[in-house]
């Protein structure tokens, strides 16, 4: 007999994340009979998932049922597991805080801009606390790294961060054709920071065929391929770093680990090819205009009757982790997932274990339980570790203490900074700015 779960969305207007959620709970059978309480500030956006959601229910035949809020606390209060997806202020601040991270020298912006997000994470991990001690709180919008530490420090909130940069290894696969089903791999680090340390081929270590492909086939390829936007895993970015420190960047890892290949648009272009990749200019925009397609893709279907959910949102399990995460703490169903949680017991030697690292872990009916891991090349730990982790403590610090010199410090140590004057510069527009008001609430 399947378990039910009271299950709350933050920031469910994001349509394509929440109705991705609904469709893989309507095909978890040991979820069967679960409630959805989807929360967001934009009431049209609320009123168009609660919409889809109906229709890929009715479609599917499934028993959930729905209801919608705009009050955070009506998503929290009684729920088992709490779905944290919010961007506070959305994509258009989120813009605005990098374009004005540019007018003070700083290219594509400043972490510190995230502190918003941070207090926000924060007060919801103190509501779960508070009104839902006994829930999950799984964590998808970022920054997962920074804010997971600061939640699961500052509260006894239970905490489970996501993110899908682990799956870059079936980008290795197929660019070597290799058939993902015959691949297994491991990745260890911080979120958006991860390494390779096992890659295998039926069950043969396969780093071999990297280096092979990389001798005889790399220049080819990059003389050739055509990167979409997110398209980063095989770039000459990323395999410099592989040489580098000697273990392959994953995922979200090569847009970050090596600063000297993102200080320009030129730059990008040199190691991620003609889009600069993910994070540059051009690929960004790239990103938003196909996010905005999908957007007006769910509209038609929640305005137009006669299209079907299901010719957008396939009846299969997607490669999202919440759903089966939930079933297997539900229904007490052992399995192994990636996940970002607190390095409880040294998970991975060499960090404090307050610390949210990523790494595989066991979850059941009891919980996660990290699965301990051999300690990371000295390296990758003393050329990009270290220094990632003394970054995220350092904005972690800032966002705990809220206050204008908090702030200040943590810009000042940025590489770009070249004066005082210019961080000082930033920070007086950035928290002037109307549109962040959640920042200056939070000041001390």
């Amino acid at each position: 007999m399947a378990n039910t779960a009271k299950i709350g969305i933050i920031g469910a207007g994001s349509s394509q994340f929440s109705a991705g959620i609904v469709r893989d709970l309507c095909i978890a059978k040991g979820l069967e009979g679960s409630h959805v309480c989807f929360m967001d500030v934009d009431k049209g956006r609320l009123d168009r998932i609660h919409a889809l959601a109906e229709k890929i229910t009715g479609e599917l035949g499934a028993k959930l049922t729905f209801r919608k809020t705009t009050r955070l606390e009506d998503a929290i209060r009684g729920m088992d597991f709490v779905l944290n997806t919010a961007q506070v202020g959305g994509h258009s601040w989120t813009e605005a805080q990098r374009d004005m991270g540019e007018r003070h020298g700083y290219y594509r912006g400043l972490h510190v801009a995230q502190i918003g997000q941070m207090l926000f994470f924060l007060e919801v991990a103190k509501l779960i606390e508070a009104v839902a001690p006994n829930a999950w709180l799984i964590q998808s919008a970022n920054p997962v790294f920074e804010g997971c530490t600061l939640m699961t420090r500052e509260t006894k909130t239970r905490v489970i961060g996501l993110c899908h940069g682990h799956y870059g290894y079936r980008e290795i696969a197929d660019v070597l054709g290799l058939p993902c089903s015959e691949v297994t791999a491991n990745m260890i680090g911080f979120n958006h920071w991860i390494w390779m340390t096992e890659f295998r081929h039926k069950g043969l270590n396969a780093y071999p065929l990297i280096d092979e492909w990389i001798r005889t086939r790399a220049e080819q390829y990059w003389d050739t391929h055509r990167p979409t936007f997110g398209d980063n895993q095989m770039s000459r970015g990323a395999v410099e770093q592989y040489q580098l420190y000697g273990l392959f960047p994953i995922g979200d890892t090569p847009r970050f680990a090596a600063w000297w290949q993102n200080d320009s648009l030129e730059s990008k272009k040199k190691y991620f090819g003609h889009l600069g990749g993910f994070d540059s200019e051009i690929g960004w925009k790239q990103y938003l205009d196909v996010m905005a397609d999908h957007v007006k893709e769910i509209e038609k279907v929640v305005d137009n009757p006669s299209t079907r959910a299901m010719d957008i949102f396939k009846p299969e399990q997607s490669d999202e982790q919440i759903v089966p995460i939930i079933d297997s703490m539900l229904n007490d169903k052992p399995a192994v997932y990636q996940v970002n949680i607190p390095n409880c017991g040294g998970i991975i030697k060499g960090f404090p274990e307050d610390l949210v690292i990523e790494c595989r872990g066991v979850v059941n009916g009891g919980g996660v339980c990290g699965i301990m891991e051999p300690a990371l090349p000295e390296r990758i730990i003393s050329g990009v570790m270290i220094p990632r982790w003394a970054e995220a403590e350092s904005v972690i610090y800032a966002a705990k203490h809220c206050t204008h010199e908090t702030f200040l410090a943590y810009v000042m140590q940025d590489r770009r900074t070249r004066s005082r004057e210019q961080a000082e510069g930033f920070l007086t527009e950035w928290l002037t700015d109307i549109r962040n008001e959640y920042v200056r609430k939070n000041i001390k």
